[in-house]
């Protein structure tokens, strides 16, 4: 019996399905780990190959932009109340605007550096950029792109290394996302990692990611695991305003502007031109069964210019068609002042087509002031028994 206890006791120990198994899992636990390093490793070796592009930009003055306009003088002198004008004193945002560096790229060898155009909401009365090689340079800004949230600066500079960039259409759903920024100063810049989570957003101007953006890294690159830029983090939203959108940072809903985007409208930007967004001047209302109804029309105004009344129902625009005011702002809100909107409208059950070009907010006249069915501040006298006897006045 006690030779027989000995043998099964041999045989036990000489199983070797537990240790191979634990060594298996050893081996797997040692592969994830190697692979969580590499990993990370890409993530160090695309933020250390940007930095000889990567700028940092500081500036000097400004306030934060304010909620709304303050009465002209001419409004307080007359004795009105003025009224809120919704093409030019839209309050777009709340976010308060720290002090701070934020961030660029070179864009060209001979000096233009990339941003964001939130970096200047504050409208800052100078502006230095840092470059790579660590040089300081003065720095004037060419331009701004209200719309996508792009700016341009220049600087005195040349032969300037370029960064290699993606193209657009090679981006797909799910690719890692590499977002860097300066905003927090330094010469190392600040990394956070996502995917791509949406293409063709914002009517086609942007990219979506849910790599943390925020004002850190606002106007810095959103690179490949090769280290190309995907695209210039930037924050927007379908409102007006210039710091709409900055509220959403770090909420896992970023937006980035492409290449394709950028070749489009860098040449402009380089000329000096800026690219406002586009009001058609109008006040609607969406009815039930009828569509986007035209209430009042500001006086100037393209809608006004192009023949357009009120009581018009927009039935389509570039030929998507409406069914409420969400479609309407969905068809317009990234489009720049000055370019043509196909607009078909319906009057009296006739069909009408016009080209309406979108105006800038500062060319736009305001609404006609709607009427009150009463007055609120006059007090309603109640009639007596003895006056309901008396006869009407003819």
């Amino acid at each position: 019996m006690k030779s027989r206890t000995i043998i099964i006791l041999l045989l036990l120990l000489s199983c070797p399905w537990p240790v191979t198994k634990a060594k298996a899992q050893t081996k797997e636990v040692d592969s994830d780990t190697a692979l969580m390093i590499a990993t990370q490793q890409v993530f160090r070796d695309v933020a250390a190959s940007m930095k000889s592009y990567l700028v940092r930009i500081d500036t000097v003055g400004g306030t934060q932009p304010g909620k709304k306009l303050t009465l002209g003088d001419d409004d307080e002198q007359e004795g009105k109340k003025r009224l809120q004008n919704p093409f030019r004193d839209t309050l777009g945002s709340s976010f308060v605007i720290a002090d701070g560096p934020a961030t660029g790229i070179v864009y060209s060898r001979d000096g233009y550096i990339l941003t964001s155009s939130f970096n200047f909401a504050r409208e800052p009365a100078l502006i230095s950029v840092t470059l790579p090689d660590g040089r300081r340079l003065a720095a004037d800004l060419v331009a701004r792109d209200y719309v996508r949230k792009l700016a341009l600066l220049k600087v005195d500079a040349v032969d300037l290394p370029l960064p290699t960039w993606r193209k657009s259409e090679d981006v797909q759903v799910g690719e890692w996302a590499i977002a860097l920024g300066l905003g927090f100063g330094g010469r190392e810049p600040s990394v956070t990692v996502g995917v791509i989570s949406a293409l063709n957003r914002m009517q086609g101007n942007a990219i979506q990611t849910d790599a943390k953006l925020s004002p850190v890294n606002y106007g810095g690159p959103v690179c490949d695991v090769y280290g190309r830029v995907i695209g210039i983090a930037v924050p927007m939203a379908q409102r007006a305003g210039e710091l709409a959108g900055a509220e959403m940072y770090d909420c896992g809903v970023g937006f980035l502007v492409p290449k394709t985007r950028i070749d489009i409208i860098a040449p402009q930007l380089m000329d000096g031109v800026s690219f406002q967004r586009g009001w058609l001047g109008i006040q609607v209302s969406s009815v039930p069964g009828v569509g986007v109804v035209v209430k009042s029309i500001a006086d100037p105004s393209p809608m006004r210019d192009a023949g357009a009344l009120p009581g018009d129902i927009i039935e389509a625009i570039n030929g998507a068609k409406l069914r409420n005011y969400a479609d309407l702002a969905k068809q317009i809100y990234m489009i720049p002042a000055g370019e043509d909107l196909q607009m078909r409208l319906s009057r009296d059950g006739g069909a009408i087509d016009l080209a309406v070009p979108l105006a800038s907010a500062e060319s736009l006249g305001r609404l006609p002031e709607a009427e009150e069915p009463f007055d609120p501040s006059v007090p309603v006298e109640e009639k007596t028994p003895e006056d309901q006897d008396q006869p009407s006045p003819e």
